[in-house]
């Protein structure tokens, strides 16, 4: 069974609203210079809504732990990271289809960290079988 793309994306979305940063409005007759943010929803939605999206990110983003940055999670609020990946993945949800068409389902996997890569893989080309630069 494949992800249900409308219900992720609606539930990347609520997430997203909840935890959206804004200036609370000051009280009539009172002026604020803080600059603290709040997120909309409160802790408990926004726990409760965290608890389906790890989920969902999960599957569409199996790395989101590691590969997005958490160091803002102190700075700003707890919920940066999570912020930040859920956006990654409605457009991933959002645009799979056309990234697999654009590319291809059986494009070659290409690393730019992969060795295979370069001199060692023809070195007829290179005046030998020994590639190493020395002399």
């Amino acid at each position: 069974m494949g992800i249900d793309i409308s219900w992720a994306r609606n539930e990347l979305a609520q997430f997203l609203s909840l935890t959206e940063l804004y200036r609370k409005p000051d009280p009539p007759g009172v002026v604020s210079f803080s600059s603290r943010l709040s997120s909309r929803g409160s802790q408990a939605d926004i726990a409760a809504s965290a608890h389906v999206v790890e989920q969902i990110l999960d599957r569409v983003l199996p790395r989101w732990r590691t590969e997005v940055d958490k160091s803002k999670n102190g700075d700003v609020n707890r919920w940066v990271q999570h912020r930040e990946a859920a956006q990654r993945a409605d457009a991933a949800l959002l645009r799979d289809a056309e990234v697999r068409s654009r590319l291809g389902d059986d494009a070659p996997q290409l690393s730019a960290g992969s060795r295979t890569l370069g001199c060692g893989t023809a070195p007829g080309l290179y005046g030998g079988a020994d590639t190493s630069g020395r002399r």
